[in-house]
């Protein structure tokens, strides 16, 4: 009875998290969806304060450099896992950029890619991999960052890097702000993209994600259920 209970509190436990993750993260992906095949662009210099998609070509102010590719960019992230307990666990996940912004030849606007969802596609801007472990090339890649990670386990870790570089062509979904003279990008009720993708597969990206949330979520309910029907309430009483 003992080992029931501790398998009905467990399902209680993990049941809630997937639900409210779940619901959480579909709710924000279906949301998403929506405001991209709702908000046509806005060309720069007829913007006004609120919600609007841009595009142009992303210029910076100076450049950083990209840690594995070693390419002057206006922003990189660099990402890092190994395979354990059946997931992928993030062991580093970094990111740097310069102030940069859009220009449509008409104006510009700032964005942030820091604080932004950037999501890059096309095979120049995104590159992935396999790193050994340990190898001298990981070990070259995590000094650049400026990170140690713990717990690195072989044979093996994936990687991948995005970049952005100046010329390239982007469009940008968030809430226009005015600045001074001039517009800047901000995030504003979780809604704030960067990337190279056209619409209709960002919104098409957006619904698979909000899909597979919801699956989340409706297993996290019958985890539930389960939880409840074959010990939780016994505990709780």
């Amino acid at each position: 009875m003992e080992a029931q209970v501790i398998i009905a509190w467990a399902a209680l436990g993990l049941g809630a998290l997937a639900l409210v993750f779940g619901v959480v993260f579909g709710v924000r992906a279906f949301r998403l969806a929506r405001v991209l095949s709702s908000t046509p662009p806005t060309p720069i210099p007829a913007l006004e304060a609120g919600l609007h998609e841009v595009r142009g070509v992303v210029h910076g102010e100076g450049s950083v450099e990209s840690p594995l590719s070693r390419q002057a960019c206006v922003y990189w992230r660099m990402i890092i896992e190994q395979r354990r307990r059946n997931r992928w666990e993030t062991l580093v996940d970094k990111r740097e950029a310069v102030p940069c912004w859009l220009d449509d030849g008409g104006g510009r606007v700032a964005i942030s890619p820091i604080d932004a969802d950037v999501i890059v596609t096309l095979s120049a801007r995104g590159t992935g991999g396999i790193f050994g472990f340990p190898s001298a090339e990981l070990s070259e890649v995590l000094e650049r960052l400026g990170a140690s990670p713990d717990g690195m386990v072989g044979p093996y870790l994936r990687y991948r890097e995005e970049v952005v570089t100046p010329g390239d062509r982007l469009h940008a979904v968030g809430t226009a702000v005015s600045v001074g003279e001039g517009w800047e990008m901000r995030k504003d009720n979780d809604v704030y993209v960067i990337s190279d993708r056209d619409e209709a597969d960002m919104v098409a990206n957006q619904e698979r994600l909000a899909v597979r949330w919801a699956g989340l979520a409706v297993a996290g309910a019958l985890a539930l259920a389960w939880g409840f029907l074959n010990g939780g309430v016994a505990a709780l009483l």
